[in-house]
């Protein structure tokens, strides 16, 4: 299975290495492999280079690291409409870590396996191999919105308020997406970011990838978790709580993965 992976580095240049390395490790053979990194304007990108002797590319996403909204979703729609030659996607954030060998050969195998899952998203796990537990599909919560729309000329109108839940989706923390008809229609025409309907009773807020999500749904595809695990420290570009920790964390792991030892593979 010819696999592009797809990361984004959103000032996390230390964990993108982290994620490089690990991903190079554990996959000397790289011959169905692609590599795409594609950064924010991170600043100090350069130190990454290293990755571009073992085939990586890295290229600027077009986007900075202040953009008022999440860029997330449109830099990987980008990414897809313009890297079309793949049977399928492993999109994965960049402070994600590769613990055991073959992990997306292992991961292709299931998607293989599976043909009514559009996706397998691999299992969440810390360094000392437990799982992080987050029920598939399960709703971290509601939220009240509060807003106001002006339309172009006009005033500001009164704002008014509504509930929004949160509907479940395929995480793309590292996830293997098959890249079929339906996918590419859904990328293209609605694309991966958030999205919410705004109705005074059922409002829906879906975070990146869940519109495909339900769109997959609508053609009785679901997904699949892995059996595989990768270690995720989850929000590094964005929270400050626990960064010391998860900081220290990472270069621990990254002591496991010095360049020197790393094979050039397929």
């Amino acid at each position: 299975m010819r696999i592009q992976v797809v990361t984004i580095n959103h000032g996390t240049t230390d964990y993108a290495d982290l994620f490089l390395r690990s991903l190079i490790a554990h996959h000397p053979d790289r011959s169905e492999l692609r590599v795409l990194v594609l950064d924010n304007d991170s600043g100090d990108v350069q130190r990454l280079d290293w990755a571009r002797r073992f085939g990586v590319r890295i290229r600027a996403s077009g986007y900075s690291l202040d953009a008022s909204v999440n860029t997330h979703g449109e830099i990987l729609r980008d990414a897809v409409l313009a890297e079309p030659d793949c049977d399928a996607y492993l999109f994965a954030d960049s402070d994600v870590c590769f613990v055991s060998d073959d992990t997306l050969g292992a991961t292709a195998r299931e998607l293989d396996s599976t043909p009514d899952a559009f996706a397998v998203e691999a299992l969440w796990a810390n360094e000392d191999d437990t799982i992080f537990h987050h029920r598939a599909g399960a709703p971290p919560g509601t939220s009240r919105i509060r807003e106001s729309v002006r339309f172009a000329g006009g005033d500001w109108g009164e704002p008014y308020e509504f509930d929004v839940d949160y509907g479940d989706r395929v995480h793309p923390f590292c996830v293997l997406v098959r890249n079929d008809p339906p996918f590419r229609s859904t990328v293209e025409l609605l694309g991966l970011s958030p999205a919410m309907t705004q109705c005074v009773r059922g409002a829906m807020f879906w975070d990146t990838f869940g519109l495909l999500t339900q769109v997959m749904r609508t053609h009785g595809r679901s997904w699949a978790l892995s059996s595989r695990r990768v270690v995720h420290f989850a929000g590094v570009s964005w929270q400050s709580e626990y960064a010391e920790d998860k900081a220290a964390r990472r270069d621990t792991l990254l002591g496991r993965y010095p360049l020197d030892h790393l094979r050039s593979g397929g």
